[in-house]
């Protein structure tokens, strides 16, 4: 009669590579951690291809587990962060495209979208380039790095305020601009010019 391998063989045999440890996790957290990820994203495909994704990063750091609680915890953590990660890209690739149906002011089919968000970001991008020094680093800092007032304001050794002021400096120029090209309504206001800003800077 085989005796049954202890937590340290399994754990042993992991780290070595062997398939029959992996297997063994395998069977032993599968379907637990698909169904958590299914109660995530709603959508039990997308659960399995995240909880196959999950293993096999589990497996590259193999070397880096000597215990099964640990395993289990990367297991479920990368789980949880991978279908937080999959619902903020579906969220806003769902807020920009609303946007854009909102800037042209009817729908438009994929190929469009992209083709005048892309038109909207080079632009923008044209634009940075011309603000002045100070104003240029503030909006690149707050946009591109996802930075706070207080912390650029440490960053460039300036007055939070003068954050602010560069920052609304930066967006009206940039809209300003836009207006002048037709890429936005003119009835946009600066607040909602600033979130969409946002979800274009998300995605470069």
């Amino acid at each position: 009669m085989t005796k049954p391998l202890s937590d340290q063989d399994i754990i042993a045999l992991f780290k070595r590579g062997e398939h029959g440890a992996f297997d063994h996790l395998f069977k032993l957290h599968y379907r637990a951690l698909v169904y958590y990820g299914s109660q995530l994203v709603a959508d039990e495909q997308e659960a399995e291809d995240i909880v196959v994704e999950t293993f096999v990063k589990l497996l590259r750091k193999r070397a880096d587990f000597d215990n099964l609680p640990d395993i289990k915890a990367f297991l479920f953590t990368s789980v949880r962060n991978a279908c937080y990660d999959y619902l903020r890209y579906t969220q806003r690739h769902e807020i920009s495209h609303q946007e854009l149906i909102y800037l042209t002011g009817k729908e438009e089919t994929i190929d469009d979208v992209e083709m005048i968000k892309a038109k909207v970001l080079q632009e923008i991008y044209n634009e940075i380039e011309n603000l002045p020094t100070q104003c240029q680093k503030v909006f690149k800092y707050v946009f591109f790095h996802g930075l706070t007032t207080e912390q650029i304001a440490a960053e460039m050794n300036i007055s939070p305020q003068t954050v602010l002021n560069q920052k609304t400096r930066a967006l009206n120029q940039l809209r300003s601009s836009l207006l002048k090209k037709n890429l936005l309504p003119s009835t946009i206001s600066l607040y909602y010019f600033a979130i969409i800003l946002q979800q274009l800077g998300a995605t470069v």
